[in-house]
């Protein structure tokens, strides 16, 4: 760690890092330059990653890649371990019945959006979000409110390298359009999209937000386009903007139940 950096500096330097090898084993010059980063400081935080088994090296070519402990974390959250998404399930349970389509929710992990639980529709034709799938987070009503809610930093490193590749027709692709619905999306505090990631699939999404006003994860109702038009769609922002708030209440309810570590 260099002398002047602080740990949270140290952390996000390395969470970027880990994001990085996202597409795949690299260099340490790579990974230094796509980072912003020291080979010096690349080194280091590579070789911290290293020893958690987060990142590992292959010794015949010198490239690092992500290491098993990453899938380990990732298994985690896929199955409801991360506790996020156990705290919701009774809420995402109630909106799915009251609402009849699939609830979700997806936390931001680097340039994708990844579904952490879900409460599937009770009707036959339905759309499903596979826990643990990833999806770029430009894409779908749930990506854009986890992009119109991040750090403004945060948000800019992201679009400055994300392609904007059109998965359907209805795929935003350029950069500016993009921006003005995130700005759109952070005023009203609510996104909808119409077959941006899959064609046939509609979704609004509102921000679920920590007890200090950050952003936690957004909550979404999915469904077949045919059967969430405007008006339904409206219909469920009450609701939504409700299941919301009763999450970020638990969150509340919870942090006030905890010992207070500076006591």
């Amino acid at each position: 760690m260099d002398g002047d950096e602080v740990p949270v500096r140290s952390v996000a330097r390395a969470l970027d890092l880990i994001a990085a090898l996202e597409d795949g084993p690299q260099t340490l010059g790579a990974l230094a330059a796509s980072s912003r980063l020291s080979k010096g400081t690349a080194h280091r935080l590579l070789a911290t990653l290293a020893s958690a088994r987060l990142v590992t090296q292959d010794p015949a070519t010198a490239t690092y890649a992500l290491g098993p402990g990453c899938f380990a974390i990732l298994d985690a959250v896929a199955h409801g371990a991360g506790g996020l998404g156990l705290l919701a399930r009774t809420t995402l349970t109630e909106l799915s019945i009251a609402t009849g389509e699939t609830v979700a929710l997806y936390v931001r992990a680097g340039p994708q959006r990844v579904c952490v639980a879900q409460a599937a529709s009770p009707q036959p034709i339905r759309y499903t979000a596979r826990l643990g799938m990833e999806n770029p987070v430009n894409t779908g009503a749930m990506g854009k409110v986890l992009l119109a809610f991040s750090n403004p930093r945060d948000r800019a490193e992201i679009l400055d390298r994300l392609p904007l590749r059109a998965w359907t027709p209805s795929s935003i692709t350029d950069r500016a359009d993009l921006e003005r619905q995130l700005e759109t999306i952070r005023s009203r505090g609510i996104a909808t999209s119409r077959g941006e990631q899959s064609a046939g699939v509609a979704a609004v999404s509102v921000p679920v937000l920590d007890p200090d006003g950050r952003l936690l994860a957004a909550l979404s109702i999915l469904g077949p386009d045919d059967r969430m038009s405007d008006a339904t769609i409206a219909s469920f922002e009450g609701p939504l903007r409700a299941a919301a708030t009763a999450i970020e209440r638990r969150l509340v309810a919870l942090r006030g139940a905890l010992p207070d570590p500076a006591a």
